[in-house]
């Protein structure tokens, strides 16, 4: 789990948002809930963090579920084979280390 600024949770849909000081983005956190859950990270827009709480904001949440890391928005997974080498840059900016 990476650290968000001014987090904000949908404990409903499985996801938060926040503000990511390392990459200077917004970022949309999706907990998969499989054998053993993990996160994937996406990039959301400021307009769409502020959206929080709307219909709009589950809707993309839902989007980018459902399209994984195959979406443009995909930043990186806590499960590293989802990564190719430079989304597991962009994780180790943010703390993520793997074994």
């Amino acid at each position: 789990m990476i650290k968000l600024e001014n987090e904000k949770v949908n404990k409903e849909k499985y996801y938060s948002v926040g503000y990511s000081v390392e990459l200077e983005k917004y970022i949309l956190v999706d907990v998969v809930t499989w054998i053993a859950w993990y996160n994937r990270y996406f990039e959301i827009t400021e307009k769409e963090y502020n959206s929080f709480g709307t219909v709009t904001l589950d809707s993309i949440a839902d989007l980018l579920h459902k399209d994984g890391k195959n979406s443009r928005r995909f930043l990186f997974s806590d499960k590293t084979e989802e990564n190719n080498a430079e989304q597991k840059l962009c994780a180790q900016k943010c703390g993520i280390r793997w074994e």
